[in-house]
């Protein structure tokens, strides 16, 4: 059994067996729904814009960090006073957090929030480390550099639906 931690509930989940290849862990927050404090201030990154500043109360947070992976998503899920749900997704590369791809977007319910989620194409994030038209690299290097590539996409969006397919999971189950 693998265990993820909720910082809210200060308590262990048991959750399945993860396969090596998911490793997802997520948070839920106790009582979904129902507010045992007021809504806090919440300020969510987004990259190319304006930050998202709104009172929400977070609902569960959890990340697909594995340790054969330089890179992972983390993924937070608020409820905001008027009921919305606003979604943050960050992808992070192992010893550099601060350069990472941060998106925020508010939703009208968990439905429209779970259908961009599980819409979203986490290789989109990705960049080549290589210059495709550096004429000093070979085509069979390019070649093999692109093969690369695209492990490393397919591990990314491995894990990255298993994040979300696990925290939805935890928050229909908690409703």
């Amino acid at each position: 059994m693998s265990a993820a931690y909720s910082a809210a509930s200060a308590a262990f989940i048991e959750s399945e067996p993860a396969s090596a290849a998911d490793r997802a862990l997520a948070l839920p927050v106790p009582a979904l729904g129902v507010r045992s404090q007021p809504a806090g201030s919440v300020l969510l990154r987004n990259v190319g814009g304006k930050p998202l500043r709104l009172r929400a109360d977070l609902l569960a947070e959890g990340s697909s960090r594995a340790s054969n992976l330089g890179f992972w998503h983390e993924l937070a899920l608020y409820r905001t006073d008027s009921g919305q749900i606003a979604v943050a997704l960050r992808l992070l590369r192992a010893g550099g957090a601060e350069t990472g791809v941060h998106r925020a977007r508010v939703f009208e319910d968990m439905d429209c929030a779970a259908t961009w989620l599980e819409g979203f194409d986490p290789a989109n994030d990705l960049s080549a480390d290589f210059d495709v038209s550096d004429m000093r690299i070979s085509a069979a290097c390019v070649t093999l550099k692109a093969a690369a590539l695209r492990d490393r996409a397919e591990r990314l969006e491995r894990a990255y639906r298993g994040l979300v397919g696990e925290m939805l999971f935890r928050l229909e189950s908690e409703l």
